[in-house]
């Protein structure tokens, strides 16, 4: 199978992520074009990404084995099996005479963009599924569940734990409620990075991040942007019991709520139920173990990326 991937230089975390899982699966075959250097860099969706944040070596190189030459005559001539874009790229296929014969165009922005009906299939970050895109939300690195599990025997210092940036004040009023419920918390809430602030005051290297999130005995995740956000799957590989605010949209295959992970709308119910597990032990281990298990075998990039195939292949069968 030969696969075109029209990226765009900006990270994004979506269509970087698909890439990587078509990539592990079918090699050089799969063809970023232009070439997106910041992936073999270690940049891993963050357009603000200091050397302390890289994740080096998580994007497998291509060593010279992809070919990138003559894209244009390739998809005109149909040579790819399927041509996949993402939607800050799509205005680059309007060069060519006629669309190539299958598409998928990848909406991976933090809120639904209006994309026009067309000759190809829609794949959506943010979705319920009321609007006829097929759900695409974000998936693990096996790269970055290897980092994340290599503290999976720190010794657990807090009862739980959250560090992020917050844009709009809604992540600190979740934070600071629950800190007033657990004096032995690890809450930070940075500002968002910038060019001109790349390091905000008290943000961490990913490593440390990694290393501070495992000493928690639950891992908390907050809406972002968008509802679907990159540390829901971090949170997911860590030896914690992860809670996660509900979010409207579709994950296929999601975690169980009360089996592999909590599920909460409000703080009170956060706490009522946090309680109600951190007085059960063995009940909190199965549960941790059940959602290592799910991320495992269903939520992995290399899963998301034969999902993404095995739709492509229904739409166009």
């Amino acid at each position: 199978m030969h696969l075109l991937f029209l990226t765009h230089p900006y990270p994004n975390y979506v269509p970087d992520l698909l890439l990587h899982g078509l990539r592990k699966l079918l090699g050089p075959a799969v063809v970023d074009y232009p070439r997106k250097d910041c992936l073999y860099e270690g940049v891993l969706g963050l357009g603000v990404c200091p050397d302390d944040q890289r994740c080096p070596g998580w994007f497998p190189a291509d060593d010279g084995q992809v070919d990138r030459s003559d894209i244009p005559a390739k998809v005109e001539h149909g040579f790819f099996d399927l041509v996949v874009c993402d939607l800050r790229t799509a205005g680059r296929l309007s060069v060519h005479k006629q669309w190539p014969q299958r598409c998928a165009v990848i909406d991976g922005e933090d809120y639904a963009q209006p994309v026009p009906p067309g000759p190809y299939v829609l794949f959506r970050r943010e979705t319920d599924g009321t609007d006829y895109s097929i759900p695409l939300p974000m998936a693990l690195p096996e790269e970055v569940l290897h980092w994340i599990t290599r503290y999976d025997h720190s010794s657990k210092k807090y009862s739980i734990g959250f560090l992020g940036s917050t844009h709009d004040g809604v992540r600190k009023r979740v934070v600071e409620t629950m800190a007033r419920y657990y004096p032995q918390c690890l809450f930070q809430a940075t500002a968002v990075p910038s060019r001109d602030d790349p390091v905000p005051a008290g943000r961490l290297s990913r490593d440390a991040y990694y290393r501070h999130l495992q000493q928690c005995r639950v891992v908390l995740s907050l809406a972002g942007a968008g509802y679907d956000t990159f540390r829901f799957w971090e949170n997911a590989a860590c030896n914690a019991l992860h809670a996660a605010v509900r979010m409207p949209i579709l994950i296929p295959d999601d975690f169980s709520d009360g089996r592999s992970l909590v599920r909460f709308d409000s703080p009170d119910e956060l706490h009522r139920k946090i309680d109600a597990l951190l007085a059960d032990e063995e009940k909190v281990k199965d549960m941790i173990c059940r959602g290592r298990h799910e991320l495992i075998n269903k939520h992995l990039t290399t899963h998301r990326a034969a999902y993404f195939l095995d739709r492509c292949r229904r739409a166009y069968s």
